[in-house]
């Protein structure tokens, strides 16, 4: 099968890490909101789940220290040995979940030199050949015919984000439209999200995105919002319009994520 488009690619990569970065999702830093240490580069690798320090060993240590002259040392020890101890380095570097100011700054550093941004593209490359994959499954499987980007898009996100589809079929996706009718189907998705309460901005968001996506236009852009709202149920229920508005916003082209409203118009979708 072949690889994915890379224009396709380049799109996932703009859209998927620019809902937690801005900038160049390549140099996007963040620090321990999740438990996970540090998030580092365009897919947010990070120390708690082992994925960052793959990428900084192949990088090599000469690399890391040239880039970090006041962290590398640490960086390098954070990423050598366990995860614990890496965890408690990198926590070391923050007040509260911000990294300080110089840390970050030669974290960016370290993740925009050419060793890492290349260690970078072939992973991003291989997520990107899995949800091509997907992609076209789902696409030939509903009725024959090959991924559009939109749902190579959706899958790259998910194939990020969430693992896998947790079990959701085509025919479980036709199945619902089907039983809540295609034309008030996308009503039972809004009402959902409109009827969030509590004072976070992600029910904020799934608010808005409750008057948003009423109505798309394009059988498509319904089938991947069905998509978003099924694999939505399959998350921890506290995070289940989060995941919604994220999805959403792919499937629809545009929506509000994390207190910003994005527009994916200029990618196709």
């Amino acid at each position: 099968m072949p690889n994915a488009p890379q224009d396709w690619t380049a799109s996932a990569v703009a859209i998927t890490p620019g809902f937690e970065t801005s900038g160049d999702p390549f140099k996007g830093v963040s620090g321990d909101f999740d438990g996970m240490g540090i998030s580092c580069g365009a897919l947010q690798w990070n120390i708690g789940l082992g994925s960052l320090q793959p990428l900084v060993r192949a990088a090599g240590k000469p690399v890391v220290l040239a880039a970090m002259p006041t962290f590398g040392a640490e960086m390098w020890q954070a990423c050598s040995g366990s995860i614990r101890d890496g965890l408690a380095i990198v926590r070391g570097w923050q007040n509260g979940t911000t990294l300080k100011a110089l840390a970050k700054s030669e974290l960016r550093t370290l993740m925009g030199t050419p060793e890492m941004r290349t260690q970078q593209q072939i992973r991003i490359d291989a997520v990107a050949d899995t949800a091509y994959r997907w992609a076209d499954r789902w696409a030939n499987t509903r009725n024959g015919t090959q991924a559009s980007k939109r749902l190579f898009c959706w899958f790259f996100d998910v194939a990020t984000q969430n693992g896998d589809l947790e079990g959701l079929t085509p025919q479980a996706v036709k199945d619902f439209i089907a039983l809540n009718r295609p034309d008030k189907v996308d009503d039972l998705i809004c009402d959902f999200l409109a009827s969030r309460t509590g004072t976070s901005g992600h029910v904020t968001d799934a608010n808005k995105n409750g008057a948003l996506w009423r109505n798309p236009a394009g059988a498509e852009r319904l089938e991947v919002l069905c998509m978003s709202y099924l694999r939505s149920k399959t998350s921890n229920p506290r995070w289940r319009h989060v995941v919604l508005n994220r999805k959403g916003a792919i499937a629809f082209g545009k929506g509000w994520v994390n207190s910003s409203l994005y527009d994916f118009s200029s990618h196709g979708l």
